[in-house]
């Protein structure tokens, strides 16, 4: 079975994640939810609009016979009723595209219901979504939905080999799943302390969650490494805690010695 198709994204530290492209599914999903709230935001503006006909309609028609003198040939208010239609449905589309150019850009390429399905839009090569890029994907929308119920975009998506609509193509952008990371295995307790390794309350008193963090990040993940990887990340755990708590030189052999110290008088103060 191959292996699902995968977006390498750096982060500030340069370390490499690898996030699973968003299939069909999750992708419908998160469209759905946010449908959900754009109906309820159209259903709010249409009613809006049909409060303020008799008296935006008629200004506006108004104001075209006299500049334009072509209409009033139709029915009485039947040129305001259109012109009224026409200016929801253009509504309607800007309210659909601003809605999710207005939540990609400040939700870091996520809308509603991306967020809610833990999906998020990237530029190809992982960097984050720029405004170009999700003007061009969602102004193509309209493209995607098409004959009305998605099936261009769904054909899109299941072809592409990276799960990309025809918007997406266009813009160079993708869609990633933020897929919850598997829990952490516990770290055994060990044995106690060596007797070399002594720590004061003052000392301990400058160990905070993210010194702790990073001891017990340091122990499990040098389980599975060999030494040669393992000494660079006991290293620099090592030369971080040392210097926050004012602690004197550790030898490299005692590295994970001191880090297992350190952990098992933080968890006895």
């Amino acid at each position: 079975m191959s292996e699902e198709p995968r977006q390498v994204v750096r982060s500030p530290e340069q370390v490499a994640l690898h996030l699973p492209i968003a299939g069909p599914t999750s992708r419908m999903l998160a469209y759905f939810l946010d449908f959900l709230f754009l109906t309820i935001l159209q259903i709010a503006l249409v009613t809006l609009a049909v409060l303020v006909f008799p008296v935006l309609g008629r200004l506006i028609v108004a104001r075209l016979r006299d500049s334009l003198g072509t209409l009033g040939q139709g029915p009485p208010g039947f040129e305001a009723f259109v012109f009224v239609l026409l200016m929801i449905l253009v509504l309607r589309l800007l309210i659909e595209v601003g809605y999710f150019v207005v939540f990609e850009m400040a939700m870091g390429g996520r809308s509603p219901g991306k967020a809610a399905i833990r999906l998020r839009v990237l530029r190809d090569g992982g960097l984050p979504l720029d405004l170009r890029g999700s003007l061009v994907r969602n102004l193509l929308r309209p493209v995607d939905a098409l004959p009305g119920t998605y099936v261009i975009g769904l054909v899109a998506l299941v072809l592409s080999d990276e799960g990309k609509r025809l918007g997406d193509l266009a813009a160079g952008t993708i869609v990633v799943r933020l897929d919850r990371p598997e829990p952490a295995p516990l770290l055994p307790e060990g044995p106690a302390p060596a007797d070399g390794f002594r720590f004061d309350r003052a000392q301990l008193a400058h160990l905070g969650q993210t010194e702790l963090a990073l001891v017990r990040g340091t122990l499990r993940r040098i389980i599975d490494l060999p030494p040669e990887r393992a000494a660079p990340l006991l290293e620099r755990a090592v030369e971080v805690t040392r210097a926050r708590l004012g602690y004197g030189p550790v030898e490299p052999a005692e590295h994970e010695a001191f880090l297992r110290a350190l952990l098992h008088a933080a968890r006895a103060r």
